[in-house]
């Protein structure tokens, strides 16, 4: 981080208790003036906090944050009987997955090796879709998991990491979470989580994955701005506050748990327990290949991962990257 960011996630974390805090005492531990101040004060509303301004009282949030503790979530992590995982805890990044890929340019990672930020500036969905990522609101995950056998092992490898993130949702108490193929993770419809795998190396040799995450935890109002879809939030679906830290810790020992039983067994074992959360198992459904439009029956997943789709009789295979999906109208 620069200098300037450095100062704004000093800011954050005066901030973070939901107290007020006097521009002139803000000052003080920053070592810039009050009018410095007021332009941090700007800068840290565009990352998506809900700071006001009261005349005699200074600065607040809206309302305390719980800031991602590494020793917290490492704890919480412990209590799972997991093995030890080495952990990086970063406050702003361009985006975690490109953040974990300068590590791996520097030297090996351990597997399953994790980077988890509080707010992201240039953070990216699939098909290059901006993921918008205000501060200390969502989870922004991004792990790495080494592909020993070359790129074809990562096949099915979205769908594990949908299913884990899932899974996880409804240990924390959200009963109908649903998963839209490959990989979105719904609640009533609307979008929760989106996960974006990006794979390195060679197709038959030493390959790496680097499984990026993002989950909404409580998005402030603004962000209906910026987002062109259904969405929601775990604070919301549980209609109390969610332990930030809990959760990682949560998603964390269910990714990893799914991605060792992937390592030993494959998919295969993800197959039948995809169907519990498959939001388009026997409905009709339009999937967009290019300038080709196909319309079928969702049936669920292959083997392979691939989506199962009943056309005019026939049961066919698509993989994700080679097609879009939408609901039909009727």
């Amino acid at each position: 981080m620069n200098k300037r960011t450095e100062r704004l996630v000093q800011v954050i974390e005066l901030l973070a208790d939901g107290e007020f805090h006097s521009g002139e005492a803000i000052g003080a531990v920053t070592g810039v003036t009050r009018a410095s101040v007021n332009q941090d004060i700007k800068a840290i509303q565009a990352l998506g906090l809900d700071v006001f301004k009261v005349v005699g009282k200074g600065y607040r949030l809206a309302m305390p944050i719980e800031l991602l503790d590494v020793d917290d979530i490492l704890k919480e992590f412990a209590q799972r009987g997991q093995k030890p995982l080495k952990l990086h805890v970063e406050r702003i990044v361009s985006s975690t997955n490109d953040v974990l890929r300068s590590y791996l340019k520097q030297g090996p990672l351990e597997a399953g090796e994790t980077l988890v930020a509080e707010a992201q500036t240039d953070g990216r969905g699939r098909r290059g879709k901006r993921w918008y990522s205000p501060y200390g609101s969502s989870l922004y995950l991004s792990m790495y998991w080494p592909l020993e056998q070359g790129m074809a092992a990562a096949m099915g490898l979205s769908i594990v990491a949908g299913y884990a993130v899932a899974d996880a949702a409804r240990q924390l108490g959200i009963a109908d979470v649903r998963l839209k193929w490959p990989n979105d993770v719904l609640v009533k419809g609307k979008k929760l989580s989106g996960i974006l795998i990006e794979l390195e190396g060679q197709a038959v040799d030493n390959a790496h994955a680097i499984i990026g995450i993002g989950v909404n935890i409580n998005l402030p109002t603004m962000v209906e701005e910026y987002v062109d879809q259904p969405w929601t939030d775990l604070q919301t679906e549980l209609g109390q506050r969610v332990p930030r830290n809990l959760w990682v810790a949560t998603l964390l020992a269910t990714l990893s748990d799914a991605l060792e039983e992937f390592k030993q067994q494959g998919l295969s074992p993800f197959v039948q327990r995809w169907l519990a959360y498959d939001n388009l198992h026997d409905r009709a459904v339009t999937l967009l290949m290019g300038q080709t439009t196909i319309h079928g029956y969702a049936k669920g997943i292959a083997e392979d991962g691939a989506l199962l789709v009943e056309v005019e009789g026939e049961v066919k295979r698509y993989h994700a990257g080679e097609v879009s999906l939408r609901y039909d109208a009727n």
